[in-house]
């Protein structure tokens, strides 16, 4: 597959509209929702490119205050994501280890979950 064309995305006089600075489309493309926009740009990929279909990317021209705002989101969210996989990861570890020591219910207790759940982080 060829390199993604990434799309600027823009709100206009009620309509989202995007361009590709880097000029591999020319044009715009107008659409009332951001999912109309994705379809219709994919749609027109495949019918430009059927053989090698780029990859539609969108990337929004916002507010700086908006824009600080959804980076500020979308940071937090990485981390929280992160941190939800090390959880899990010890979770799994701890329930292991525990129930070699003790029985599920037991270290469902110890864990603040329930012994289904030790059961599923010890044989998954």
């Amino acid at each position: 597959m060829s390199e993604p064309i990434v799309y600027t995305i823009t709100f206009e006089e009620g309509h989202w509209v995007a361009r590709d600075p880097s000029k591999r489309v020319r044009g715009v493309a107008v659409a009332l929702s951001l999912t109309q926009m994705e379809r219709e740009l994919n749609q027109a990929h495949v019918w430009a490119w059927p053989d090698d279909t780029p990859a539609v990317e969108l990337s929004f021209d916002l507010p700086e205050e908006l824009s600080d705002l959804v980076s500020e989101y979308q940071r937090e969210k990485r981390l929280a994501e992160a941190h939800t996989r090390k959880a899990a990861e010890l979770a799994r570890r701890a329930a292991t280890a525990l129930t070699g020591l003790w029985s599920e219910p037991d270290t469902a207790r110890i864990l603040g979950i329930s012994k289904q759940r030790v059961h599923q982080l010890k044989v998954g």
